[in-house]
Protein backbone atom coordinates (compact mmCIF):
# COMPACT_ATOMS: atom_id res chain seq x y z
CA UNK A 1 0.00 0.00 0.00
CA UNK A 2 1.12 3.41 -1.03
CA UNK A 3 0.38 6.60 0.82
CA UNK A 4 0.73 9.66 -1.34
CA UNK A 5 2.68 12.40 0.81
CA UNK A 6 5.21 13.93 -1.84
CA UNK A 7 2.55 14.76 -4.82
CA UNK A 8 0.34 16.34 -1.83
CA UNK A 9 3.27 18.44 -1.10
CA UNK A 10 3.96 19.67 -4.02
CA UNK A 11 0.78 20.54 -5.15
CA UNK A 12 -0.16 22.86 -1.83
CA UNK A 13 3.79 24.48 -2.54
CA UNK A 14 3.05 25.23 -6.53
CA UNK A 15 -0.41 26.87 -4.88
CA UNK A 16 0.95 28.98 -1.88
CA UNK A 17 4.96 29.37 -3.05
CA UNK A 18 4.97 29.38 -6.98
CA UNK A 19 7.72 26.54 -6.98
CA UNK A 20 7.41 23.45 -8.34
CA UNK A 21 8.72 19.91 -8.17
CA UNK A 22 9.21 19.07 -4.96
CA UNK A 23 11.78 21.15 -4.08
CA UNK A 24 9.86 23.73 -2.09
CA UNK A 25 12.49 26.28 -2.95
CA UNK A 26 16.37 26.87 -2.58
CA UNK A 27 18.36 27.07 0.68
CA UNK A 28 22.20 28.30 0.96
CA UNK A 29 24.36 25.71 1.73
CA UNK A 30 24.57 26.94 5.34
CA UNK A 31 20.97 26.48 5.91
CA UNK A 32 20.71 22.56 4.67
CA UNK A 33 23.52 21.32 6.68
CA UNK A 34 22.84 23.13 9.53
CA UNK A 35 19.02 21.70 9.27
CA UNK A 36 20.25 18.52 8.64
CA UNK A 37 23.05 18.19 11.34
CA UNK A 38 20.41 19.27 14.19
CA UNK A 39 17.71 16.69 13.08
CA UNK A 40 20.27 13.85 12.30
CA UNK A 41 22.17 14.70 15.95
CA UNK A 42 19.26 14.06 17.60
CA UNK A 43 19.43 11.23 20.52
CA UNK A 44 16.76 9.36 20.70
CA UNK A 45 18.36 5.60 21.40
CA UNK A 46 16.94 3.70 24.49
CA UNK A 47 19.03 3.08 27.59
CA UNK A 48 21.49 -0.17 27.15
CA UNK A 49 19.99 -3.02 27.10
CA UNK A 50 16.25 -1.73 26.65
CA UNK A 51 14.21 -3.46 24.29
CA UNK A 52 13.06 -1.30 21.23
CA UNK A 53 9.42 -1.47 19.63
CA UNK A 54 8.48 -3.98 18.11
CA UNK A 55 6.85 -3.24 14.66
CA UNK A 56 6.58 -7.20 13.75
CA UNK A 57 2.97 -8.57 14.46
CA UNK A 58 2.83 -10.75 11.78
CA UNK A 59 3.28 -13.51 14.73
CA UNK A 60 -0.34 -12.68 15.44
CA UNK A 61 -1.39 -13.76 12.44
CA UNK A 62 -1.76 -9.91 11.13
CA UNK A 63 0.22 -8.25 8.50
CA UNK A 64 3.02 -6.00 9.70
CA UNK A 65 2.34 -2.52 8.93
CA UNK A 66 6.01 -1.01 8.33
CA UNK A 67 6.12 2.87 6.98
CA UNK A 68 9.05 3.61 5.02
CA UNK A 69 10.39 6.86 4.59
CA UNK A 70 11.64 7.27 0.81
CA UNK A 71 14.04 10.03 -0.07
CA UNK A 72 12.02 11.94 -3.26
CA UNK A 73 10.57 10.79 -6.25
CA UNK A 74 9.21 7.23 -6.82
CA UNK A 75 12.15 6.22 -9.13
CA UNK A 76 14.71 4.20 -11.50
CA UNK A 77 16.84 4.12 -8.39
CA UNK A 78 14.27 2.35 -6.36
CA UNK A 79 12.38 0.76 -8.09
CA UNK A 80 13.37 -2.80 -6.91
CA UNK A 81 10.87 -1.38 -3.79
CA UNK A 82 7.88 -0.81 -6.51
CA UNK A 83 8.64 -4.39 -8.01
CA UNK A 84 8.19 -6.44 -4.76
CA UNK A 85 4.76 -4.16 -4.23
CA UNK A 86 4.29 -5.23 -7.95
CA UNK A 87 4.76 -8.74 -7.63
CA UNK A 88 3.55 -9.28 -4.53
CA UNK A 89 6.52 -9.88 -3.07
CA UNK A 90 6.17 -7.95 0.30
CA UNK A 91 2.36 -9.30 0.22
CA UNK A 92 3.93 -13.31 0.38
CA UNK A 93 5.54 -12.29 3.36
CA UNK A 94 3.02 -10.50 5.08
CA UNK A 95 4.46 -7.51 5.36
CA UNK A 96 1.93 -4.15 3.99
CA UNK A 97 4.62 -0.97 3.26
CA UNK A 98 3.09 2.63 3.60
CA UNK A 99 5.53 4.62 1.77
CA UNK A 100 5.96 8.09 2.11
CA UNK A 101 8.17 10.52 -0.37
CA UNK A 102 9.26 13.80 1.47
CA UNK A 103 9.85 17.18 -0.76
CA UNK A 104 13.41 16.75 0.65
CA UNK A 105 15.57 13.92 1.28
CA UNK A 106 17.30 15.37 4.37
CA UNK A 107 14.15 14.41 6.16
CA UNK A 108 14.78 10.96 5.56
CA UNK A 109 17.20 9.55 8.47
CA UNK A 110 15.44 12.48 10.84
CA UNK A 111 12.11 10.78 10.46
CA UNK A 112 13.21 7.60 11.30
CA UNK A 113 15.38 8.33 14.48
CA UNK A 114 11.96 10.20 15.64
CA UNK A 115 10.71 6.68 15.45
CA UNK A 116 8.01 8.43 12.30
CA UNK A 117 9.26 5.82 10.23
CA UNK A 118 9.99 2.37 10.93
CA UNK A 119 12.45 1.95 7.66
CA UNK A 120 14.05 4.96 5.26
CA UNK A 121 15.60 5.17 2.26
CA UNK A 122 18.84 6.72 1.86
CA UNK A 123 22.55 7.34 0.54
CA UNK A 124 25.61 5.40 2.01
CA UNK A 125 27.55 8.77 2.79
CA UNK A 126 24.60 10.25 4.63
CA UNK A 127 24.19 7.26 6.60
CA UNK A 128 28.10 7.07 7.90
CA UNK A 129 27.37 11.14 7.97
CA UNK A 130 24.51 11.19 10.11
CA UNK A 131 25.87 8.34 12.45
CA UNK A 132 28.56 10.52 12.90
CA UNK A 133 27.09 13.12 14.45
CA UNK A 134 25.11 10.59 17.16
CA UNK A 135 21.76 9.61 15.15
CA UNK A 136 21.44 6.21 16.50
CA UNK A 137 20.50 4.50 12.79
CA UNK A 138 22.11 1.37 11.55
CA UNK A 139 21.78 0.40 7.84
CA UNK A 140 19.95 -3.05 7.51
CA UNK A 141 19.70 -3.70 3.85
CA UNK A 142 21.29 -2.69 0.25
CA UNK A 143 19.44 -1.16 -2.47
CA UNK A 144 22.06 0.49 -5.01
CA UNK A 145 25.50 -1.34 -4.64
CA UNK A 146 27.17 1.57 -7.07
CA UNK A 147 28.03 5.29 -6.25
CA UNK A 148 26.05 7.35 -9.28
CA UNK A 149 26.50 10.35 -7.98
CA UNK A 150 27.64 13.15 -11.03
CA UNK A 151 28.63 16.73 -11.19
CA UNK A 152 26.25 17.86 -14.16
CA UNK A 153 26.02 20.74 -16.51
CA UNK A 154 25.03 21.27 -19.95
CA UNK A 155 27.28 22.08 -22.94
CA UNK A 156 25.30 25.28 -23.32
CA UNK A 157 26.60 26.61 -20.27
CA UNK A 158 30.25 26.87 -21.91
CA UNK A 159 31.65 25.19 -18.52
CA UNK A 160 34.72 23.01 -19.79
CA UNK A 161 35.50 21.56 -16.10
CA UNK A 162 35.65 22.38 -12.17
CA UNK A 163 37.59 25.32 -12.67
CA UNK A 164 35.15 26.96 -14.80
CA UNK A 165 32.60 26.84 -11.63
CA UNK A 166 34.27 29.91 -9.66
CA UNK A 167 31.59 32.40 -9.25
CA UNK A 168 28.67 29.92 -10.44
CA UNK A 169 25.64 28.48 -8.83
CA UNK A 170 25.65 24.59 -7.90
CA UNK A 171 22.24 23.27 -7.03
CA UNK A 172 21.94 20.07 -4.59
CA UNK A 173 19.61 17.98 -3.25
CA UNK A 174 20.49 19.40 0.47
CA UNK A 175 21.94 16.22 2.58
CA UNK A 176 25.50 17.29 4.83
CA UNK A 177 27.49 14.50 3.29
CA UNK A 178 26.65 16.23 -0.42
CA UNK A 179 28.48 19.45 0.84
CA UNK A 180 31.34 17.73 2.30
CA UNK A 181 31.64 15.51 -0.97
CA UNK A 182 31.54 18.81 -3.25
CA UNK A 183 34.30 20.88 -1.24
CA UNK A 184 36.08 18.02 -1.74
CA UNK A 185 35.48 17.75 -5.59
CA UNK A 186 35.78 21.25 -6.21
CA UNK A 187 39.74 20.97 -4.49
CA UNK A 188 40.52 19.14 -7.86
CA UNK A 189 39.74 21.92 -9.89
CA UNK A 190 41.61 24.01 -7.73
CA UNK A 191 38.70 25.50 -5.80
CA UNK A 192 36.53 25.90 -2.25
CA UNK A 193 33.26 26.61 -1.65
CA UNK A 194 33.57 30.07 -0.86
CA UNK A 195 34.28 29.71 -4.94
CA UNK A 196 30.32 29.01 -5.72
CA UNK A 197 27.16 29.73 -4.69
CA UNK A 198 25.50 26.51 -3.35
CA UNK A 199 21.67 25.97 -2.78
CA UNK A 200 19.19 23.24 -1.63
CA UNK A 201 16.99 22.50 -4.33
CA UNK A 202 15.29 19.36 -2.90
CA UNK A 203 14.17 17.09 -5.64
CA UNK A 204 14.50 20.08 -8.20
CA UNK A 205 17.79 19.60 -9.49
CA UNK A 206 17.27 19.07 -13.34
CA UNK A 207 14.39 21.83 -13.09
CA UNK A 208 17.05 24.40 -11.12
CA UNK A 209 19.45 23.57 -14.01
CA UNK A 210 17.14 24.46 -17.01
CA UNK A 211 15.04 27.57 -15.70
CA UNK A 212 18.58 28.94 -14.91
CA UNK A 213 18.65 28.82 -11.42
CA UNK A 214 21.79 26.65 -11.38
CA UNK A 215 24.59 26.64 -13.78
CA UNK A 216 25.39 23.06 -12.42
CA UNK A 217 24.08 20.23 -10.47
CA UNK A 218 25.54 17.96 -7.77
CA UNK A 219 24.25 14.87 -6.39
CA UNK A 220 22.02 13.72 -9.34
CA UNK A 221 22.81 10.75 -11.80
CA UNK A 222 23.63 9.80 -15.32
CA UNK A 223 21.26 7.75 -15.50
CA UNK A 224 18.74 9.65 -13.76
CA UNK A 225 19.11 13.24 -14.39
CA UNK A 226 21.69 12.86 -17.22
CA UNK A 227 18.66 11.02 -19.53
CA UNK A 228 16.08 13.47 -17.93
CA UNK A 229 17.90 16.41 -19.46
CA UNK A 230 18.79 14.77 -22.40
CA UNK A 231 14.50 13.77 -23.10
CA UNK A 232 14.03 18.01 -22.60
CA UNK A 233 16.38 18.50 -25.70
CA UNK A 234 19.61 19.40 -23.58
CA UNK A 235 23.28 18.18 -23.86
CA UNK A 236 24.56 17.07 -20.60
CA UNK A 237 27.95 16.75 -19.60
CA UNK A 238 28.60 14.32 -17.09
CA UNK A 239 31.17 13.03 -14.64
CA UNK A 240 30.60 10.82 -12.10
CA UNK A 241 31.92 11.28 -8.50
CA UNK A 242 34.36 8.37 -8.51
CA UNK A 243 36.11 9.83 -11.65
CA UNK A 244 37.04 13.19 -9.56
CA UNK A 245 38.69 11.03 -6.49
CA UNK A 246 35.21 9.34 -4.47
CA UNK A 247 36.06 6.00 -3.98
CA UNK A 248 32.86 3.58 -5.07
CA UNK A 249 30.21 3.26 -2.19
CA UNK A 250 26.26 2.15 -1.99
CA UNK A 251 24.57 4.98 -3.41
CA UNK A 252 21.48 3.83 -1.62
CA UNK A 253 20.65 2.10 1.64
CA UNK A 254 17.70 1.08 4.13
CA UNK A 255 18.51 2.32 7.54
CA UNK A 256 16.50 1.91 10.14
CA UNK A 257 16.76 3.14 13.80
CA UNK A 258 19.01 0.86 15.93
CA UNK A 259 16.16 -0.56 18.78
CA UNK A 260 13.88 -1.05 15.81
CA UNK A 261 15.63 -3.14 14.13
CA UNK A 262 17.38 -5.08 16.69
CA UNK A 263 14.16 -5.75 18.40
CA UNK A 264 12.04 -6.78 14.86
CA UNK A 265 15.17 -8.86 12.86
CA UNK A 266 13.19 -10.92 10.95
CA UNK A 267 11.03 -8.19 10.20
CA UNK A 268 13.83 -6.12 8.53
CA UNK A 269 15.13 -9.27 7.20
CA UNK A 270 12.29 -10.24 4.98
CA UNK A 271 11.75 -6.83 3.83
CA UNK A 272 15.37 -6.73 2.76
CA UNK A 273 14.44 -9.89 1.18
CA UNK A 274 11.56 -8.79 -0.50
CA UNK A 275 13.16 -5.25 -1.75
CA UNK A 276 16.22 -7.87 -3.00
CA UNK A 277 13.42 -10.00 -4.95
CA UNK A 278 12.36 -7.24 -6.35
CA UNK A 279 15.47 -6.14 -7.64
CA UNK A 280 16.36 -8.96 -9.15
CA UNK A 281 13.58 -8.91 -10.83
CA UNK A 282 13.21 -5.90 -12.39
CA UNK A 283 16.71 -6.50 -13.78
CA UNK A 284 14.93 -9.73 -15.69
CA UNK A 285 12.18 -7.64 -16.86
CA UNK A 286 12.93 -3.66 -17.22
CA UNK A 287 9.85 -3.22 -18.98
CA UNK A 288 7.45 -4.24 -16.36
CA UNK A 289 9.43 -2.36 -14.05
CA UNK A 290 8.74 0.51 -15.66
CA UNK A 291 4.96 -0.24 -15.95
CA UNK A 292 5.45 -0.62 -12.23
CA UNK A 293 7.23 2.88 -12.25
CA UNK A 294 4.55 4.67 -14.43
CA UNK A 295 1.51 3.10 -12.15
CA UNK A 296 2.81 4.96 -9.08
CA UNK A 297 1.72 7.97 -8.18
CA UNK A 298 4.54 9.46 -6.24
CA UNK A 299 6.53 9.26 -9.65
CA UNK A 300 8.04 12.66 -11.00
CA UNK A 301 5.05 13.96 -13.45
CA UNK A 302 7.82 15.77 -15.69
CA UNK A 303 9.56 12.86 -16.72
CA UNK A 304 8.29 11.53 -19.91
CA UNK A 305 7.56 7.91 -20.52
CA UNK A 306 9.85 7.31 -22.68
CA UNK A 307 12.55 8.51 -20.40
CA UNK A 308 11.16 6.75 -17.46
CA UNK A 309 11.88 3.32 -18.85
CA UNK A 310 15.61 5.09 -20.38
CA UNK A 311 16.35 5.52 -16.93
CA UNK A 312 15.34 2.32 -15.49
CA UNK A 313 17.31 0.03 -18.49
CA UNK A 314 20.31 2.29 -17.39
CA UNK A 315 19.72 1.62 -13.86
CA UNK A 316 18.61 -1.76 -13.05
CA UNK A 317 22.13 -3.33 -14.04
CA UNK A 318 23.05 -1.48 -10.75
CA UNK A 319 20.27 -2.44 -8.04
CA UNK A 320 21.50 -4.65 -5.20
CA UNK A 321 19.63 -8.25 -5.91
CA UNK A 322 20.78 -9.92 -2.59
CA UNK A 323 20.29 -6.83 0.35
CA UNK A 324 24.24 -7.40 1.55
CA UNK A 325 25.78 -4.59 3.16
CA UNK A 326 29.68 -5.37 2.94
CA UNK A 327 31.09 -4.26 6.23
CA UNK A 328 34.50 -4.04 4.69
CA UNK A 329 33.18 -2.07 1.90
CA UNK A 330 31.57 0.63 4.43
CA UNK A 331 34.66 0.82 6.57
CA UNK A 332 36.61 2.20 3.43
CA UNK A 333 33.90 4.73 3.13
CA UNK A 334 33.92 5.44 6.51
CA UNK A 335 38.16 6.12 7.23
CA UNK A 336 37.82 7.82 3.55
CA UNK A 337 35.53 10.34 4.91
CA UNK A 338 37.45 10.87 8.32
CA UNK A 339 40.13 11.25 6.22
CA UNK A 340 38.93 13.82 4.19
CA UNK A 341 37.90 15.57 7.34
CA UNK A 342 33.96 14.71 6.42
CA UNK A 343 33.42 13.24 9.72
CA UNK A 344 34.68 13.12 13.54
CA UNK A 345 35.89 9.89 13.78
CA UNK A 346 36.74 6.61 12.30
CA UNK A 347 34.63 4.66 13.74
CA UNK A 348 34.14 1.29 13.48
CA UNK A 349 31.32 -0.40 10.98
CA UNK A 350 29.98 -1.80 13.52
CA UNK A 351 28.47 0.99 15.04
CA UNK A 352 26.60 1.46 11.75
CA UNK A 353 24.99 -2.34 11.47
CA UNK A 354 22.76 -4.06 13.88
CA UNK A 355 23.96 -6.71 16.26
CA UNK A 356 22.90 -9.85 15.41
Amino acid sequence: MRTYWLGVIVSVALLIAGCGGGGGGDESAGEAVEATQAASAEKASPPAGAQGPKVDTRSSGKSAEVWVAMDGWDGAETVSILMAEHRGYFKKLKISPLTLSPVTPKLTIPDVVKGQDAIGVATGPEAVDARDKGAPIVIVGNVLQQATAAFIWTKESGIKGIADLKGKTIAIPGLSSQVSFLQNVLVEGGLGLSDVKVINVGNDLVPALVDGRADAIFGGSETVEGIDLKSRGFEPVITPVTDLGIPDYDEVVLVARRDVAEANPKLMSDFVSAVARGAYAATDQPDEATEALEASGEKNPEISSSAMQEQVGATVGKLSDSGYVDPARFQHLINWMYENEMISQAYPVEALLPRS
